[in-house]
């Protein structure tokens, strides 16, 4: 029986987004049944291809329904106050919605600080310079589900100008799994193990940042290149966290 995954895709580019979840979860797809929805407040203001439109559903649509996962994808909207979003009351209504609906949670970027702060309050910070690039995480717990077949040398991609800290997450709601020591908090849980945060963006392919990088400097942006990304002469880049992307996406559907 296929595992049942509602994905709340929040990125402007559906369709890229569409694609790199299929990247990470390309040992699994055949056995996803992938819902994708879209939150009437902020329904596709961005243009996107008719097949998009037709293929979404809205979130009332679905509100009666089960799911064994779900998957919240960032939002460049970081720089926003959570309230101010436009989504923010259906967004909280998901948030409580997932609870009795769902299995599990994954949450991702500014999804995963905007989760958090729902349940707990949990503030972001807004960073003096983008966090760009590749940085490399500290495990808390070897041992956990979601870190296994992982070495010690977890590296993601991150692209946001809000951060956690540590001291926010309090122990009595949260587990921090593992964290970066520019990055801030990356993979949290909530207690009951229901709500993965991941503050990074694991899904993100070879040349996401590139792109994102080359975007900013056409609109005249300041902006420093993706650390730990480009490799040489020629800025040619070497993919070190896909493998443990991939791994990651994997253990959270063996929870489910």
């Amino acid at each position: 029986m296929k595992q049942k995954l509602l994905i709340l895709n929040l990125m402007p580019n559906k369709l890229e987004t569409e694609k790199q979840l299929n990247y990470v979860f390309k040992n699994n797809n055949e056995n996803l049944e992938k819902t994708y929805i879209y939150l009437g407040t902020h329904h596709f203001k961005s243009i996107q291809p008719q097949s998009v439109k037709e293929r979404y559903r809205s979130f009332k649509e679905i509100k009666f329904d089960y799911y064994d996962g779900l998957i919240v994808t960032g939002a460049p909207i970081e720089h926003i106050p959570f309230t101010e979003v436009d989504y923010w009351v259906e967004f909280k209504q998901l948030i409580e919605w997932t609870k009795k609906h769902c299995k599990k949670a994954l949450l991702l970027c500014w999804a995963a600080q905007a989760g958090m702060y729902c349940i707990a309050k949990v503030p972001k910070r807004v960073c003096k310079e983008k966090l760009f690039g590749i940085y490399e995480l500290t495990t808390y717990t070897t041992q956990h589900v979601l870190l296994q077949g992982m070495d010690d040398n977890i590296c993601m991609p991150f692209s946001r100008y809000s951060t956690n800290e540590a001291k926010d997450l309090k122990p009595e709601k949260f587990n921090i799994i593992a964290n970066s020591s520019i990055a801030g908090p990356t993979i949290i849980e909530t207690k009951d193990r229901q709500f993965t945060f991941i503050t990074g963006h694991p899904e993100y392919e070879t040349q996401t940042l590139d792109q994102e990088y080359q975007r900013d400097l056409s609109k005249k942006r300041k902006i420093k290149q993706p650390v730990n990304y480009y490799t040489g002469c020629g800025n040619k880049v070497i993919n070190t966290w896909s493998g443990y992307s991939q791994q990651l996406f994997q253990n959270w559907l063996g929870t489910l």
